[in-house]
């Protein structure tokens, strides 16, 4: 048994935490983390007897978590962990346990119009009081933000995807950990290198540069800051 891949993951629901259960985490750690840990134990020791390989799929949001995307990134942070700590254990095995953390590939998990159906289903389902704290044209300017948002971060092209997995199960000596997609390698990881109060700083400008909504209330008190 030369190699196990963990490649199985589900988005959830992208949203503010505003708007999110402890259910839609729930949903997502069930798959992204605990299927992982389960499908591992499944097979460790096979992978033990034959020195073989664990391949994990993570995320860039592993490195900068960034806002709405709270179940989806707490999964990964959950797994990164977790692979750290086997990477360790299996270590005396000659087990390597290696990491691929993409950026914004175009994927069944990012097509726009289950996007938008998602926001849709979230925001109606809300209070009227939070949505009068988002404003009513939020809705529209949440959808225009990830329409946008998807014509300019996402790579149509997985070839390198594939390449990185290709790698990590046939090289010889394979890479621990992998951060692939221009997005990851010029944005998400290098703004992991600051300190949380400057990755802030940069996320808000970089959010503000994308034009994404902000919401009513936030709006109304900086207004009346201004006022004052």
């Amino acid at each position: 048994f030369h190699a196990l891949i963990n490649n199985a993951g589900v988005r959830g629901n992208i949203f503010y935490d505003d708007f999110l259960t402890v259910d839609d985490y729930k949903d997502v750690w069930e798959v992204n983390t605990c299927g992982v840990i389960r499908v591992t134990q499944t097979f460790r020791d096979l992978i033990k007897k034959s020195r073989g390989r664990i391949v994990m799929c993570s995320s860039c949001v592993r490195v900068v978590c960034v806002p709405a995307f709270g179940p989806y990134c707490s999964s990964k942070c959950a797994l990164q962990g977790y692979t750290d700590v086997i990477r360790h254990e299996l270590g005396s095995y000659g087990v390597q346990v290696i990491t691929i953390s993409p950026g914004s590939f175009l994927t069944g998990m990012q097509e726009i119009q289950g996007l938008k159906n998602m926001i849709d289903t979230i925001w109606y389902q809300s209070s009227e009081d939070l949505r009068d704290e988002y404003g009513h044209d939020y809705l529209t300017k949440a959808k225009v933000f990830v329409n946008n948002l998807q014509a300019k971060m996402l790579s149509k092209d997985t070839t390198w995807v594939v390449n990185s997995y290709y790698e990590a199960i046939v090289a010889r000596r394979p890479k621990l950990s992998s951060i692939i997609g221009w997005d990851a390698i010029l944005l998400f990881y290098p703004i992991s290198w600051f300190s949380p109060f400057v990755q802030l700083q940069i996320v808000k400008f970089v959010l503000y540069l994308l034009d994404a909504p902000i919401p009513a209330a936030v709006m109304r008190k900086k207004k009346n800051l201004k006022s004052n």
